[in-house]
């Protein structure tokens, strides 16, 4: 597999590192407009670069998309994790670039292009769109980006990996001629011109775009990890069935575990060998009823030329032609959702058995395993199996009942102090913990099931110091950014309740969830 790498500190890194300090610290010298000019040849080299790290990282998540083509269930962890990685840093790419755009604008104009600036000079423009109060949007930048490099720093378990992405997206405050802003965003772009805070925001890209490529290479490295390599050599019997129903015979694949296509190994059950025709596929009586045992040794020859003999012993069960069907749940079959079922008649492959129900819909996930989807207000229904064995037709029923799904619990997701994930449903939570939070989730998790929910809108309800209630809604399951913001201006010990909270089952069919008490922490 293709190694991706990146060098933090080549040559070209390094001189355009420098570049960018040194441009850095002429604008803090306010010099003449020419210098200006000068972050030109900054924005440039660090557009260039953001173009060879971002075809890097395509080739990167190309790569990945072919291995999980290849090898979908060993790969499928893998891919997903890259996939996030990707979709992560696409946002805040694109976010970090309609800052650009609207500095550019506040200074020349909805006209205005960042790539052909007419005012760089402008120190007021980047001040206007990045800390004006409650609308700016350094703040917002900042907490992106922390949240950014905590995830990229989750997604890699790479000591070495994680001490480079918090190097890069390192958000101390820097300081001004020994003076320390009050934030990061301030000392970054207060009286900033607009040729420098450009520039700036054109560096975090490409940050952003090297962080992801070093993700990507720990992802690509963890397929190469998760590869199965043979070290062990060992007989073994992989039977169709180890129980059969009399008149059926007994059939076991028996083979190495580790195979060499230039030679077949011989096979002896019992004392006797098995004929090679028969491709390893041994048969067992079946005559009568109780359990059956047999052994016997795989004889290849080593890379020495001399024989290894590896043995083996298996059992199995002749019985009474019967057929089973077992609920994965308990005998209650629930609305809306599809319930799994394990089916099976011993002896028969489960690729012959076949499910029917009397009312609603059966599926075959795989294997013995099916699902059953009644319909609304069925009360009960009949799971029929059917199966054609040795020239017999097999039939049963079994009755279930059918029960409508009990009612969801909303909660909100969110990350304790030790990184593991909460489910909170009610009480006190700590502010942070709230505005970290995405939105509102919901589902039926009583031990037995668990069924997710989609919340489609729920309300806030606060009080005023008059006792006055303020509610504010949301029209999907997450949270509103005016929602947000009255959750950080709340004091310690006040509450706000979370209600009219609606959610779809996953039949689409709507239900109103119980209220949540929050207290913040």
């Amino acid at each position: 597999m293709a190694g991706i790498s990146s060098n933090p500190n080549s040559p070209r890194q390094k001189m355009i590192n420098l570049m960018y300090l040194v441009f850095i610290a002429m604008m803090a010298l306010n010099v003449s407009s020419e210098v200006l000019d000068g972050f030109e040849l900054v924005e440039d080299s660090l557009q260039k670069t953001i173009i060879e790290t971002t075809r890097r990282n395509e080739i990167a998540k190309e790569e990945l998309d072919f291995y999980y083509r290849t090898n979908p269930e060993r790969v499928g962890e893998w891919h997903d994790r890259g996939s996030e990685v990707k979709k992560h840093s696409d946002e805040l790419f694109v976010y970090i670039q309609s800052l650009k755009e609207q500095i550019v604008k506040k200074t020349d104009g909805e006209d205005g292009d960042v790539h052909h600036i007419k005012h760089k000079e402008d120190l007021e423009a980047a001040s206007r769109v990045m800390l004006a109060p409650v609308v700016g949007e350094g703040r917002k930048l900042r907490e992106k980006l922390e949240a950014y490099r905590t995830l990229m720093t989750e997604m890699v378990a790479d000591t070495a990996k994680m001490a480079v992405i918090e190097s890069v997206l390192n958000l101390r405050v820097p300081s001004k001629g020994g003076i320390t802003a009050a934030n990061w965003e301030t000392a970054l772009f207060e009286s900033m011109p607009v040729a420098a805070a450009i520039t700036i925001l054109t560096k975090l890209q490409s940050d952003v775009r090297y962080v992801e490529g070093e993700a990507l290479a720990y992802v690509l490295s963890g397929v190469d990890e998760g590869a199965y390599r043979v070290n062990d050599v060992k007989a073994m019997v992989i039977p169709q069935s180890q129980i059969v129903m009399q008149g059926t015979p007994y059939q076991a694949q028996i083979a190495l575990v580790a195979l060499d296509s230039t030679q077949h190994p011989r096979i002896f059950v019992d004392g006797a060998e098995l004929p090679e025709s028969q491709n390893g596929i041994y048969s067992g009586a079946s005559s009568g009823v109780g359990e059956r045992h047999f052994s016997g040794e795989v004889v290849i020859l080593g890379s020495d030329g001399r024989p290894r003999s590896y043995p083996f012993a298996d059992s199995y069960f002749v019985t009474e032609q019967t057929a089973t069907i077992a609920p994965t749940l308990m005998n209650v079959l629930y609305e809306s959702i599809e319930n799994e079922i394990e089916v099976a008649i011993p002896g028969v492959p489960s690729g012959s058995v076949r499910a029917t129900i009397s009312a609603g819909t059966m599926r075959q996930v795989s294997g013995n395993v099916w699902t059953a989807h009644p319909p609304t207000g069925a009360g009960s229904v009949d799971v029929t199996l059917s199966a054609v064995s040795g020239g017999r037709t097999l039939s049963m029923s079994r009755k279930f009942r059918v029960r409508p799904l009990p009612p969801a619990t909303p909660f909100i997701l969110y990350k304790d102090a030790e990184g593991a994930t909460r489910k909170f449903i009610g009480g006190p939570i700590a502010k942070r913990n709230l505005v970290e939070a995405s939105g509102l989730m919901a589902a039926i998790d009583d031990g037995i099931l668990d069924v997710p929910f989609t919340v489609t809108s729920f309300e806030l309800v606060f009080y005023d110091s008059m006792g006055n209630a303020l509610p504010e809604i949301s029209q999907s399951g997450s949270f509103t950014d005016r929602q947000k913001t009255m959750i950080r201006n709340l004091a310690r010990g006040k509450r706000f309740y979370i209600t009219n909270v609606r959610a779809n089952d996953p039949d689409g069919t709507q239900q109103r969830l119980a209220t949540i008490e929050v207290i913040v922490n």
